[in-house]
């Protein structure tokens, strides 16, 4: 009894040495991550813009590391706080060439970056910005790399939309005098025509605006009307834009993409005549920007309901552009094959700058959130910049828009120029897109027929736009059955809302659908409307969300209460979103001139998702009963006495039959999808319950005329504890997967 303690002590001991050595084991074997370094402004002025960019780059790395990271190791992000201060971004890049990250992304701000940048170059250590646009952040470093366009192309194309959609007002450019506004005055003064531009520079200090008073007075007093574009990093913007409206200035102001951020209107929102007057200085303020959300795509979209669903606020381009260039981190990653040693720091370093610089073309380009990624001879990407305006707080797309012609292979241009569809600026040609503010509002879904594939559902589509043209109404529903339901000519209300066209349509009918039901009876189903042209192509035409029309969350989901789904009983509301889509087509429709071109043809769309998830007990309860009292009556055949052990085989068979009967009444309400619901596992698991209650009783007479009764009524306990274990494993699973 003595030797009993030292013996267990002994397994104790050894269990404790297995654990500890497979816990060596796996220190041993888990692979050495790839450290990335990430500098941005975390603290300071600027630190909401660097915390969005921690965010949108910690999604990117999250994703490809639950994948199996790049060649099976995970990528370390590494932040560095450069708390919005050139001199400390400086020393953090030092500190960074010291450690083992073979690649920087970062830093947000122009200045930070270009006092970094020299540190970078000598450690040989390729950096990669999403949102720097100072020009030669890039133009005299080989090792920086930039997810955007430079501040002077991003200026040109904001004198360019001037020059097309606002006819060449005069115009009052207000500019800082550090790297940022002289690369910004550059830019928009080469192309702006001289005649017509006054130009004010400004004196800068870090974190506010110094000797400004007699430069703004200036600007203010400029005779005549006209807009005022304002050229500097976002650090100074709201400093200008205050000091411009106070001076009297109630017009146009256009600002550089450092304010393309609903959150940015806190910089107004204490001040006494916001609090007076709401929208004091946002009125009329309009801001370029690479990414504006409400006219982008379904990438952009899902990744704006990712940073949603992480960070809780909606992203902005700051957020797009990091989250840009987190994946041409990721792709250079793959393509450089680092040995990711101590002793190869420098070589991979090497590696990744060789890596990044071949993403040089479409062959080798990276999806991105608005179209494919890769970077031209100076290291940047060339973005369109899309004007957008604030209005009751939001940050929206403008009604008119440039977009450039960058392979015109197939394109009749003189044609499209004497429509007005095309407009050249020297070598530079653009499509004039008009921009289509749509929404859906859902009257009632009356029906959903899973058997037809179908659904009823009556709403409310309009449309509001710029200029006459009926061609953006010119819509089509491929899923609604009966055409002659929706006649784009025929509007319930047309005429002028807000100095634009505005159209209004009452569409009923049944729509064709894509039912999911692998998870039936617990599912999700998405009712789609989606509307499509297909007469003019999507640089022309566009629909973006009518955020103010439909009275969005911040998520771009309806707060719409579930009334309008209240006659579907078998199902509860979960959700309305909405997305802007396009259909591509790289057809050549049979034109010589398109047989050699590599261009596709994109028709804009437009889609609003109605989600429903089934009332599952509601269901099971009409539906199932008959299922869950042949569970018990199956279950009490294994407690029957010896004298009924006839009943205890032909009941489970009379259950097997009558629960396959149940099967196809089952089948016969959603017809013949091709594939298992979970309805049916839950249904093969009863059939596999009731053949073992059928083995067991056959087993339990054999084992009783052979004279071994104990063996049968030990037989009997464990069938009673596998049917018992088996039906609460179903319930526990299903509880868990579903939450029922």
């Amino acid at each position: 009894m003595k030797q009993r303690p030292t013996m267990w002590l002994a397994v104790v001991a050894g269990v404790v040495l297995v654990l500890a050595v497979a816990w060596a084991a796996t220190l041993w074997i888990r692979p050495e991550p790839i450290r990335i370094a990430f500098a941005s402004s975390l603290s300071g002025s600027s630190a909401p813009a660097g915390e969005e960019s921690l965010v949108a780059t910690r999604l990117a790395i999250d994703e490809v590391n639950a994948k199996g990271g790049v060649n099976g190791r995970p990528i370390e992000l590494v932040p560095f706080d450069d708390a919005s201060n050139p001199a400390v971004a400086r020393a953090n890049a030092q500190a960074i060439a010291d450690s083992p990250c073979v690649a920087v992304l970062g830093h947000y701000l122009s200045s930070a970056s270009l006092a970094a940048a020299p540190v970078y170059k000598d450690a040989r250590i390729p950096a990669l910005t999403g949102s720097a646009a100072a020009d030669e952040l890039t133009s005299a470093n080989e090792y920086y790399f930039r997810a955007l366009s430079p501040i002077s192309e991003q200026a040109r194309s904001v004198a360019e939309h001037l020059r097309a959609v606002m006819r060449e007002p005069k115009v009052r450019l207000v500019h800082t005098r550090d790297s940022y506004g002289k690369s910004f005055a550059h830019g928009f003064a080469s192309t702006y025509p001289m005649e017509l531009l006054r130009v004010f520079g400004l004196d800068v200090a870090q974190g506010q605006i110094g000797s400004m008073d007699e430069a703004l007075d200036a600007a203010a007093q400029e005779p005549g009307p006209g807009v005022v574009v304002i050229g500097s990093a976002a650090d100074f913007i709201a400093d200008i834009v205050k000091a411009l409206r106070r001076r009297g200035i109630k017009g146009t102001i256009i600002t550089s993409q450092g304010a393309a951020r609903e959150s940015y209107l806190q910089n107004f929102a204490n001040e006494p005549e916001e609090k007076t007057r709401p929208g004091f200085f946002s009125e009329n303020l309009y801001v370029a920007s690479s990414l504006i959300f409400d006219s982008a795509g379904v990438a952009a979209q899902a990744f704006a309901a990712d940073y949603m669903a992480r960070a809780g606020t909606p992203p902005s381009w700051v957020g797009g552009g990091a989250h840009d260039a987190a994946r041409l981190m990721i792709d250079a990653l793959k393509r450089a094959n680092l040995e990711n040693r101590s002793d190869s720091k420098v070589a991979d370093r090497d590696r990744m700058r060789i890596a990044l610089a071949a993403i040089n073309g479409p062959k080798s380009a990276v999806a991105g959130l608005t179209g494919w990624l890769y970077f031209n001879a100076n290291r940047d990407i060339p973005r369109p910049i899309r004007m957008g305006f604030f209005r009751y707080g939001r940050y929206v797309t403008a009604p008119l828009q440039l977009v450039r012609i960058d392979q015109p292979d197939g394109i009749d241009l003189a044609a499209e120029h004497e429509k007005g569809h095309v407009i050249e600026f020297e070598d530079r040609r653009y499509w004039i897109q008009r921009v289509v503010y749509t929404g859906i509002d859902i009257i009632r879904v009356n029906r959903i027929d899973l058997k037809q594939n179908s659904f009823n559902v009556d709403f409310y589509l309009w449309m509001r736009f710029a200029g006459d043209d009926e061609g953006q109404t010119r819509v089509e529903f491929p899923a609604l059955l009966d055409r002659g339901a929706f006649e784009p000519a025929r509007p319930m209300q047309a005429g002028k809302e807000d100095g634009l066209s505005y159209r209004l349509y009452r569409i009923s009918g049944d729509f064709k659908a894509r039912f999911d039901l692998h998870h039936y009876p617990f599912d999700t189903q998405q009712l789609l409307l989606h509307f499509q042209n297909t007469e003019q192509r999507r640089e022309l035409i566009t629909y973006v969300i009518d955020r103010f029309g439909l009275r969005l969350a911040d998520d771009r989901s309806s707060l719409a209460g579930d009334g309008a789904y209240s006659g579907l009983q078998l199902w509860r509301f979960l959700g309305l979103t909405y997305f802007v889509e396009s259909l591509s087509s790289g057809s050549t429709l049979g034109k010589a001139s398109l047989f050699g071109a590599e261009a596709k043809t994109e028709f804009a769309g437009f889609d609003a998702a109605i989600m429903l998830g089934r009332s599952s007990a509601i269901y099971m309860l009409k539906n199932l009963l008959p299922l869950f009292l042949l569970v018990l009556v199956v279950f009490a055949t294994l407690f029957f006495p010896e004298t009924m052990i006839r009943e205890r085989v032909t009941i489970p068979v009379t259950a097997i039959l009558t629960s396959a009967v149940l099967l196809l009444a089952v089948n016969s309400q959603i017809g013949d999808v091709g594939y298992t619901l979970v309805v049916e596992e839950i249904f093969y698991i009863f059939f596999g319950l009731c053949l073992m209650t059928i083995l067991a009783g056959y087993g339990h007479e054999k084992l009783r005329d052979a004279g071994r009764k104990s063996l049968a009524i030990v037989l009997d306990h464990v069938a009673q504890v596998v049917y018992v274990g088996t039906v609460l494993a179903v319930i526990v699973l299903l509880y868990r997967r579903y939450a029922v």
